[in-house]
């Protein structure tokens, strides 16, 4: 669906989420969870936007690159939900990807 480098969009039980590949077997460990309907990455950070589920709702995700590695749980480096003003603000700070792939 959308890979870059170690992350990639995933579809699973019926959900579509974002994680961190832990091997080459298919194998992932969460870092936001269904439903993902945009994605984006830079050398320095992914960036999601999930639809909040049972509603019209968005919130905004981001992880930076860096930091992570997957002995991390998603509570640990997934910075948010955010909403859009909030993230347009973090975006304009820390330069964040546009979001390059919609579901």
């Amino acid at each position: 669906m959308w890979e870059d480098g170690a992350y990639a969009v995933y579809y699973i039980d019926g959900d579509i989420k974002l994680g961190i590949k832990i091997d080459d077997k298919g194998s992932f460990h969460g870092r936001v969870g269904s439903k993902i309907i945009a994605v984006g990455a830079n050398e320095n950070y992914v960036v999601a936007k999930q639809l909040i589920t049972g509603s019209d709702s968005v919130s905004y995700f981001y992880i930076d690159k860096k930091k992570d590695n997957i002995y991390l749980n998603p509570d640990e480096i997934t910075e948010g939900p955010y909403t859009e003003l909030q993230f347009k603000n973090l975006s304009q700070k820390l330069n964040f990807p546009n979001f390059s792939k919609e579901f």
